[in-house]
């Protein structure tokens, strides 16, 4: 019966040091929802550039570190900021956002959410849906923590457009013009700022 009691005792305490330990885990989670109009997700393919901007996202940090987020990307935000002559500039845009490309009729969004982090090495691996494709790609990145707000700034980032079906205008593509050809790699650049809320 002794015995018993002590295994009963020793279980209690246990699971007393787990549950204090989840609060205090907890105590020290801080969600921080992305500020739209300061997040955007810089973008570079042969001689052109520009950027999208961010539907919504939420970062959520444990002791200050990344441990979880998603963020969604309006498609037909797209702009091109390399081109003057604002008639060539919107041929680009409308181009890019048509079937041939990102099809942003059918797609309106892009969406990235986080699977695992190694904040040791400053490493983000995550689940990027385009083009209702969804493929893992990891990265690295830098933050700073400043008052109430978290910057985030990914490297660059490069994908392979044809590995979520955008396939126009490809040297791979049989039926793409070769005198037209775009390449099929795609440089991008997240930036996020994120305010922080705390979780009730």
């Amino acid at each position: 019966m002794r015995f018993l009691f002590f295994i009963l005792a020793f279980s209690f305490l246990q699971f007393s040091a787990n549950l204090a330990e989840a609060e205090e885990i907890y105590s020290d989670t801080t969600s921080y929802t992305i500020d739209t109009d300061s997040s955007k997700v810089e973008w570079a393919c042969d001689l052109h550039h520009g950027y999208l901007l961010l539907e919504e996202g939420k970062l959520l940090l444990v002791d200050g570190e990344i441990v979880l987020g998603d963020f969604r990307i309006c498609m037909e935000s797209i702009i091109d900021i390399d081109i003057d002559y604002e008639l060539m500039r919107i041929t680009l845009e409308n181009t890019l956002k048509s079937i041939e490309f990102f099809n942003t009729e059918k797609y309106h969004y892009s969406s990235f959410n986080i699977d695992f982090v190694e904040n040791k090495n400053n490493l983000i691996y995550g689940d990027l849906t385009f083009l209702g494709v969804t493929k893992c790609i990891s990265f690295n990145y830098n933050t700073t923590l400043q008052n109430d707000s978290i910057f985030v700034t990914t490297e660059e980032i490069i994908i392979d457009r044809t590995d979520w079906g955008s396939t126009s205008m490809s040297k791979d593509d049989a039926k793409s013009d070769k005198s037209f050809i775009v390449p099929n790699d795609v440089k991008i650049k997240v930036i996020l700022v994120g305010i922080k809320s705390r979780l009730n």
